[in-house]
């Protein structure tokens, strides 16, 4: 099996969490190049993850020319992921693109059709998706026990947890908020559950209430001053068989959710089920009617599964084996039109309708 080598471009929280260390559990890659406009924090993480190997850029377009890599992984804010992957694939590279895949539904569409064109692998990271709980609900969904499934609702509120580094709360530096980091998570998630990617209609809104009261953020405290974003979004998403997904996502609320991650329910006509226990990521609460009954039960899901290396354990499998990433190319591009559709949708006052 031959060894790829891998570009890591950004060096940020996400490729130091995920990334890296994922695949750094991996026999068959080698990060031969980490790059970041910050020499002194790539250099940072070398040495804190023992990349001694890895030379240190702080030029993307170095990386992506480089004609000895094989996939580059782009973990930069949002407003580079189309450019960086484009170049990235015009030079031959497989590419796994963070969330979201790009700032615009014709962009992102850009990237999977060049990818495909190009016969080259393309994923971006909804890894919240492969918790034990929702992989548990997923082989609800397939085993029918669901029955006729019509409401889905995927929600994210976190009570005081803004990331207050980096660029979060500049729309030019990140190109929105909340929207743009939890908002993929709380869109795929309703959708992988029942494969149904097929949307009609989105209604959305979104508020920038929470901007002036920075204290007690877990993450530190933001500056209002260089916050122009979105802190909390909504929407209504209407698919093409009836069935309605509901999406909340928030990054600073005084609200209490139980978990920090993104949890989901599902219901229809023979049972609902949601993520609700002592951990919400391995724990699925069921109703349905039990000898005449309506019973509830909790199951503790005991097979340990870690998202981030799901994902991309996943892609390296997929480039190896030339068979499909986790996240499939075209599913990141549907989330990425219903995100521009929820910002429109905001905006005017009125449901986008897709074709």
């Amino acid at each position: 099996m031959k060894t790829l080598n891998i570009g890591i471009i950004g060096i940020g929280v996400i490729a130091t969490t995920k990334h890296i260390p994922a695949l750094l559990k991996r026999d068959d890659v080698k990060i031969t190049v980490i790059c970041d406009i910050d020499a002194a924090k790539a250099e940072k993480a070398k040495k804190d993850l023992g990349l001694a190997d890895a030379k240190i850029v702080t030029d993307y377009q170095e990386v992506c020319t480089d004609q000895d890599i094989d996939v580059i992984h782009v973990c930069t804010p949002n407003t580079s992921h189309h450019d960086i992957t484009m170049l990235a694939l015009n030079h031959g590279k497989h590419v796994h693109c963070e969330k979201p895949l790009a700032l615009t539904y014709k962009d992102a569409r850009e990237m999977a059709d060049t990818a495909k064109a190009k016969g080259l692998k393309l994923t971006s990271g909804t890894q919240w998706r492969y918790n034990p709980a929702p992989m548990r609900m997923k082989q609800m969904v397939q085993n029918g026990e669901f029955g006729d499934i019509y409401y889905v609702k995927s929600s994210q509120l976190r009570p005081r947890r803004l990331p207050a580094y980096g660029v979060y709360t500049s729309k030019e530096g990140n190109g929105g908020g909340v929207l743009l980091d939890g908002g993929p998570h709380s869109i795929d998630l309703p959708m992988w559950l029942t494969d149904n990617y097929d949307v009609a209609s989105v209604f959305g809104v979104t508020f920038d209430k929470m901007k002036n009261f920075p204290e007690g953020n877990d993450l530190g405290p933001w500056d209002p001053d260089n916050f122009d974003v979105e802190d909390t979004a909504a929407a209504m998403i209407t698919m093409k068989n009836g069935m309605v997904i509901y999406m909340e996502t928030a990054w600073a609320t005084n609200l209490q959710q139980s978990a920090v991650g993104v949890v989901a329910e599902i219901g229809g006509n023979k049972a609902g089920a949601d993520m609700a226990g002592p951990g919400f990521e391995n724990h699925v609460r069921t109703t349905k009617i039990v000898d005449g009954k309506l019973t509830t039960t909790t199951e503790k899901i005991e097979e340990p599964v870690n998202m981030n290396e799901y994902d991309i354990f996943h892609w390296i499998d997929a480039i190896q084996n030339n068979s499909d990433p986790a996240v499939l190319p075209e599913q990141a591009v549907t989330v990425v039109r219903v995100i521009e559709a929820v910002y429109e949708s905001a905006r005017t006052g009125k449901a986008v309708h897709f074709e």
